[in-house]
């Protein structure tokens, strides 16, 4: 049984403070021998989260991709999830499970792994966090994740296996454009595309077991598994899009009518201005049905659990 002092994550305090949400660096983390993360184990994760009759997520918090010449399926229904997993070093598969922070024993890790970084990062960036989720990522032999960014700011924590993980500076404009940031958060999550040419720049991390990398939000980055299974845990959270996200959808529109707007982070008050106004208007916008999904309801109650947790240590 963990116990609410043990370290799971850990890393040099400056390295962090320097870095945090604004460029890569490396932790580390206490998980490789950890039983809940042997095939056995996860075969039964995958089973009860594909299973879930109220997931987070619409299609379920089960995502299985059988690579090429197989299918993609979110909610398991035709996957043998047990044998998916047991025999995923024969195949080129893909399996990511969400939100494993509701299973029992899975959420006293994700919680302790919060409380560590909450400890290097100090307790003001809580009232900014949207819902915190912890993800496992199982994937074949070779397998290579995409390029793409992400909403989140995660950890990735590596517990089997080997992978290059590629980052790039998401202040680099050659190989992130405010234009596709914008589309990104307004309209389309596959605006980021990847320049080959500009792959000299990547930051690259060899990810071995209990060797984690910090990943800012949208930052841009690929991985390459090596001749291994792998088996990654991901702990992050969402901040509310008014911290970041309402920043570049609205200069998604100033855009659209003509105008010139500022990278978010030039100038602080007009950073402010446009953030109200725009999510003001999402506001007015939401519908109350849309407020009161289940799974939305869920993640709150999930949020005031963790943040009360981490205010009582």
């Amino acid at each position: 049984m963990l116990t609410a002092s043990r370290r799971i994550i850990d890393c040099d305090r400056e390295v962090f403070t320097q870095n945090f949400n604004r460029l890569p660096h490396e932790v580390q983390h206490t998980l490789a021998d950890n039983p809940l993360f042997q095939l056995p184990a996860l075969a039964t994760l995958a089973h009860r989260i594909a299973a879930r009759e109220n997931p987070h997520h619409p299609k379920g918090d089960a995502h299985f991709d059988l690579g090429p010449g197989g299918v993609n399926l979110h909610d398991g229904a035709n996957v043998d999830t047990g044998r998916l997993v047991r025999e995923i070093e024969n195949g080129q598969a893909w399996v990511i499970l969400k939100h494993v922070e509701r299973e029992p024993d899975y959420r006293e890790i994700a919680e302790i792994c919060l409380r560590n970084i909450f400890d290097l990062t100090g307790m003001k960036i809580l009232k900014n966090i949207k819902w915190f989720e912890a993800s496992l990522f199982i994937t074949s032999p070779n397998r290579v994740t995409n390029y793409h960014v992400d909403r989140e700011c995660s950890w990735l924590l590596q517990i089997h296996g080997e992978k290059d993980f590629h980052l790039f500076d998401r202040a680099d404009k050659d190989v992130l454009s405010d234009d596709e940031l914008e589309q990104f958060w307004a309209v389309d999550n596959l605006a980021p595309t990847y320049k080959p040419e500009y792959e000299s720049r990547a930051m690259v991390y060899r990810l071995r077991p209990g060797i984690g990398v910090h990943s800012p939000v949208n930052t841009p980055h690929w991985l390459q598994n090596r001749n291994n299974v792998s088996v990654s845990l991901n702990i992050n959270f969402q901040f509310h899009d008014h911290v970041w996200a309402n920043l570049f959808r609205a200069n998604y529109y100033l855009r659209r009518a003509g105008l010139s707007p500022a990278t978010p982070g030039k100038h602080a008050a007009a950073d402010r201005i446009k953030s109200r106004i725009y999510t003001a208007i999402r506001k007015m916008q939401d519908s109350e049905k849309d407020r009161l999904k289940a799974s939305h309801l869920e993640a709150r109650q999930n949020y005031q659990r963790i943040a009360e947790m981490l205010t009582s240590r």
